[in-house]
């Protein structure tokens, strides 16, 4: 294993590419452990592969390949983590910012309420299509996703949103 590390310092892919090869499960299940999500769990995977390469160079000990890999992993995650967290402070945001009267204040609790039991990626679309007023080509570049990814988000999102509510939304 040393020597491969050893390859992979000095800018063999092959050997770079087994190494991670031979890691992909343990990584995976890592990941997964601390997003809970195939999608985010592959993105990170995919984040440290890239770190690693870029920097493997930087690597003084070939034995502590396995821990720095994994170390890359975690604080890709944890980023991730952060970043997803910072969606749910908008949630708290955006209630603050909707005009509330006494009438419409218990609608607009149980929307958000409702809006909240959303799949994440569900709940992004919504909140950036519905709450900040973003077109769907807006929100597909925002995102990063394709318009009819957007579009399908859209349509599941408000479906639930009706189940939850019991009546028509939007």
């Amino acid at each position: 294993m040393k020597d491969i590390v050893k390859l992979a310092i000095e800018g063999d892919e092959e050997a770079f590419l087994s190494l991670i090869n031979n890691r992909k499960e343990q990584l995976y299940r890592t990941a997964f452990a601390y997003v809970k999500n195939k999608e985010d769990a592959l993105d990170i995977i995919q984040d440290t592969v890239y770190k690693a390469y870029i920097s493997i160079n930087t690597l003084k000990e070939p034995k502590y390949f396995n821990t720095w890999l994994t170390r890359i992993l975690i604080n890709n995650a944890i980023s991730l983590m952060k970043k997803k967290n910072n969606v749910v402070y908008l949630k708290e945001e955006v209630l603050n910012n909707i005009p509330i009267t006494e009438k419409n204040m218990e609608e607009k609790l149980d929307l958000l309420y409702s809006i909240d039991k959303l799949e994440e990626k569900l709940k992004r679309v919504i909140i950036l299509k519905y709450f900040n007023d973003l077109t769907i080509k807006e929100v597909a570049m925002v995102l990063e996703i394709p318009e009819g990814t957007v579009k399908t988000y859209l349509n599941k999102g408000l479906s639930k949103l009706r189940t939850y509510m019991g009546r028509e939304i939007v």
